[in-house]
């Protein structure tokens, strides 16, 4: 809904807009919050890979991102610096969030860092609920040096866990105990992150435990997976689980709370960002492109001035 002036006009603000599979920056109207939601002054918002999908997808008029954090306009909480995780909505100069989603900002932690949390970091935390306590036990992570698989990995260690991470190439990766590829992995896995699909989510169900779990959450790959019924149904109690984290949002299973305990992580130094790209907003498309062709693995940061 737009908010209009006395005299009838309407306030507009710059927005990047979904139009024939492209983005345009453009002038939309200014949303209003209802209740129980923020008006929030975007500062920062990241990027992630299921959003290029999007943008080829969305219908004309639509303003997408879901990774969000900025200064509350309107509503209660007003002057507070906020992150939060949208289904849509980030890429504009003010975004509507919902105050159940809103988690404060330490005034240590920059706001371009806490945009980067909601979606990699938040799925991560779901990830482990389904798991259960890590403490002592053995998980996997695949593609590891992107932003989803660098959370994984510092949490996985901070929760207790041994790490072993998987990367097409070896690099250092703070929190891992092992880095290899997936196919020289040793052992099996009462967790395994799977965000590649195909061949790769193949391998890691042979991989997996007696009663352990695969939490898939991605198929960067974009390739079908074949693998024979045998090496999951004879683990006993192991199983494979799908994660959404918009679902797990819809369910009630991941709350502002999660990200709060995620930002205080950060505050104290014990969770690092992976952020290798910082630009304005105004480049977000060549921003994507390079996403597309893999310029980098880590996440890249939009500031809105």
């Amino acid at each position: 809904m737009a908010e209009s002036q006395d005299d009838g006009v309407t306030i507009v603000m710059k927005a990047w807009v979904a139009q024939g599979g492209q983005l345009q920056f453009m002038d939309v109207p200014k949303p209003a919050p209802a209740g129980g939601e923020l008006l929030l002054r975007v500062e920062a918002f990241s990027l992630n890979r299921g959003e290029l999908r999007s943008v080829r997808r969305a219908p004309d008029g639509k303003i997408l991102g879901w990774d969000v954090a900025g200064t509350v306009a309107e509503g209660p909480r007003a002057g507070a610096r906020v992150a939060a995780l949208l289904n849509s909505g980030a890429w504009a100069e003010y975004a509507v969030v919902p105050e159940a989603y809103a988690a404060v900002v330490p005034e240590e932690v920059g706001l371009d860092v806490a945009a980067t949390l909601p979606i990699a970091a938040l799925t991560v935390v779901r990830a482990f609920d389904v798991a259960g306590s890590l403490l002592g036990r053995r998980i996997l992570i695949t593609g590891a040096s992107g932003g989803v698989g660098q959370f994984a990995v510092q949490l996985g260690a901070l929760a207790g866990a041994h790490v072993t991470a998987v990367t097409r190439r070896p690099l250092p990766l703070a929190g891992a105990d092992i880095v290899a590829t997936i196919e020289q992995a040793q052992g099996e896995f009462d967790l395994i992150l799977e965000s590649v699909g195909g061949a790769s989510l193949a391998t890691a169900i042979a991989k997996v435990a007696r009663g352990g779990v695969v939490v898939t959450i991605g198929n960067s790959s974009e390739e079908e997976t074949t693998f024979n019924a045998r090496t999951l149904y004879a683990k006993g109690g192991a199983r494979v689980y799908g994660l959404l984290i918009f679902e797990e949002m819809e369910s009630r299973r991941v709350r502002a709370s999660d990200l709060e305990r995620l930002l205080e992580h950060v505050r104290a130094g014990r969770l690092h960002s992976p952020i290798e790209v910082r630009r304005p907003w105004t480049e977000l498309p060549a921003v994507i492109d390079e996403m597309e062709q893999r310029t980098y693995t880590g996440k890249a940061v939009l500031t809105v001035a």
